[in-house]
C-alpha cells in the first residue's frame, strides 16, 4: 500500500483529504469546546457556566453523572438547545485561481468577504432518573445530541472550491450509576454508546500545480464524502460534599478511537469533454480525546452561590488523521499532520436565588476556550478559534415542574494562516465568527416510592 502525505500532488488525493477534515470541523459554525466538543447543554453549564462542582439536574449525566445523587425522586428531564452561528471569511487567491474565481481582489490582498448561505445547530437532551425509594443511588438513562451542526455556501461564491454544504451529527445513548457511600461523598460511572455521521460537499479545483485540468474535469466537477461510526465511551464521576456549603466535582472522560466508514464521489462537470464519475470507499481515524474535569461551586451567603470550573482536552494525543480509501486508483492512504495541543476550557459564574421570591434563581457566567490547533495546521476547514463567552439564564420552580431559560454569546477570535500551500487548493484566509445559543429546559419531578422511604 502507499501511504502518501497531505502534500502529495495527486489531485484527487489531496481534495479528499480536505473535504475529510471540511465535513468534520464546519468552519460555518464554530461552536466547540477544545476541538470537537459542545458543552452547552442544561440550565447551569448554558446559563452560569459552572456546572461540574454542583450538577443539580439531570444534565449531569453529560457533565458529572456523580450529581445525579441530587435529583431526588423519579425525574424527566428536557432540554432544548437552538444554535445560531455568523461568521465571515476572506480568501487569499491561489495559483489558478482567477481562472476560475471571478471576484476582484482588495487592497489587502484578499478576495471579498463571503459568509454562509445557512448555519444551524440543535442541541437536544431527554434524560429520565429515579433513586428506587434510596437514600443512596440513583439511576439514570438519556439520549442527547451534543453536537448537530450544518451549513452551507453559495454553489457559485468564491468558498464553492473550499466548501457548498455539510453537516456533522455526533449522539449519545447513556446509562449511569451514582451512588453514595458516605454523606460527603458520591462516586458515579457512565457508559455511552456514540454515533458519529457526517457528509460534505464542495467544487473541485481542477488546477494543479499550474497545471489546468479543467477541459478533463469542467470547472464545475463535483467532490461529495460521508462518513459514520458507532463507538463506546466511559466517564468516571465524584462528587465531594465537605461541608453545606461546599461541593466538588471532578469527571473522567475515555478517550475514543473512532473510525468513520463511507464514501467517496468525484463526479465530472457539464463543462468536461466528458461525463464520468468515481466512487469510491474510505476509512477515516480520528479521536476523541482523555477529558479531565474539575469545579467548585460554594454558598457565599444563602442567596448567592459562586462556582468555577476547568476542562481539560488531552489532544496532544492528536498528532495525524489517517485515511484509507479503496475503490478509487492510485489512492490509497491520505496522512494529514495534525500535531495538536492539550486545549483548555475555563469558565465561571454566579447565581442569585431571589430572598422575596426563593423559587426563581438568576445566573451569569463566562467563560475562555483555547483552541486546540496550532497555526502550523490550522486550515479554513478546520480554523479552531480561540474563544470567550457570556452566559445568563434563569431558571424557576413551579410545584413539580421546573423551566430553565438561557442564552450564552460567544466571541470566536480573528485567526487566519498564510501557509497553507499544501492543500489544492491552498487555504490561507482570515476569519471571524460569533454564535448565540438559547436554551429552554424543562424538569418533571416527582416520587412514587416516598411511602417506602
Amino acid at each position: 500500500m502507499a501511504i502518501m502525505s497531505a502534500a502529495s500532488t495527486h489531485p484527487i488525493r489531496q481534495s479528499c483529504g480536505l473535504l475529510l477534515g471540511m465535513a468534520l470541523l464546519l468552519h460555518v459554525l464554530p461552536a466547540a469546546a477544545g476541538g470537537f466538543s459542545v458543552l452547552d447543554i442544561g440550565t447551569r453549564k448554558t446559563g452560569m457556566g459552572a456546572v461540574v462542582g454542583r450538577p443539580d439536574d439531570l444534565s449531569a449525566i453529560y457533565h458529572n453523572p456523580a450529581g445525579l445523587i441530587l435529583s431526588r425522586g423519579t425525574n424527566l428531564y428536557l432540554n432544548t438547545g437552538l444554535a445560531v452561528p455568523r461568521s465571515s471569511f476572506q480568501l487569499r487567491p491561489w495559483p489558478g485561481s482567477e481562472r476560475y474565481i471571478g471576484e476582484p481582489v482588495d487592497s489587502t490582498g484578499y478576495y471579498p468577504e463571503a459568509q454562509p448561505t445557512s448555519a444551524y445547530g440543535v442541541i437536544p437532551m431527554v434524560v429520565a432518573s429515579t433513586d428506587l425509594g434510596r437514600d443512596d443511588l440513583v439511576l439514570a438513562l438519556g439520549v442527547y445530541v451534543p453536537n448537530a451542526t450544518g451549513g452551507s455556501f453559495d454553489a457559485s461564491g468564491v468558498a464553492r472550491y473550499h466548501l457548498i454544504d455539510s453537516y456533522v451529527i455526533a449522539g449519545y445513548l447513556t446509562g449511569a450509576l451514582a451512588y453514595r457511600p458516605h454523606r460527603m461523598l458520591t462516586v458515579a460511572a457512565a457508559a455511552s454508546l456514540v454515533h458519529i455521521r457526517l457528509a460534505g460537499q464542495r467544487k473541485f479545483f481542477p488546477v494543479i500545480e499550474g497545471m489546468d485540468l479543467g477541459p478533463l474535469f469542467g470547472g464545475d466537477s463535483t467532490l461529495s464524502i460521508s462518513g459514520r461510526d458507532w463507538q463506546g465511551r466511559g466517564t468516571l464521576g465524584l462528587l465531594f460534599t465537605p461541608h453545606p456549603r461546599l461541593s466538588i466535582g471532578a469527571t473522567v472522560l475515555t478517550r475514543v478511537d473512532i473510525s468513520l466508514e463511507g464514501e467517496i464521489a468525484l463526479r465530472s462537470g457539464p463543462d468536461a469533454l466528458s461525463q464520468f464519475e468515481f466512487n469510491g470507499t474510505h476509512t477515516t481515524e480520528l479521536i476523541f480525546p482523555w477529558v479531565l474535569q474539575a469545579g467548585a461551586n460554594i454558598d457565599v451567603l444563602t442567596w448567592l452561590e459562586m462556582g468555577i470550573e476547568l476542562r481539560y482536552f488531552l489532544y496532544s494525543q492528536f498528532e495525524e488523521q489517517r485515511t484509507r480509501i479503496d475503490g478509487i486508483d492510485l489512492l490509497d492512504e491520505l496522512v494529514a499532520p495534525k500535531d495538536y495541543r492539550d486545549s483548555i476550557h475555563a469558565s465561571g459564574g454566579v447565581r442569585v436565588t431571589l430572598p422575596f421570591f426563593p423559587r426563581l434563581e438568576l445566573m451569569l457566567g463566562v467563560h475562555y476556550d483555547r483552541t486546540p490547533a496550532p497555526v502550523t495546521t490550522v486550515s479554513l476547514e478546520q480554523p479552531a478559534f480561540n474563544h470567550f463567552g457570556l452566559h445568563s439564564g434563569l431558571r424557576c420552580r413551579l410545584g413539580r415542574l421546573r423551566l430553565g431559560l438561557t442564552y450564552a454569546h460567544f466571541w470566536y477570535l480573528e485567526r487566519g494562516t498564510d501557509n497553507s500551500l499544501q492543500q489544492n487548493p491552498p487555504t490561507n484566509f482570515r476569519a471571524r465568527a460569533t454564535n448565540d445559543i438559547v436554551t429552554l429546559v424543562t424538569e418533571l419531578s416527582f416520587d412514587p416510592w416516598r411511602g417506602s422511604r
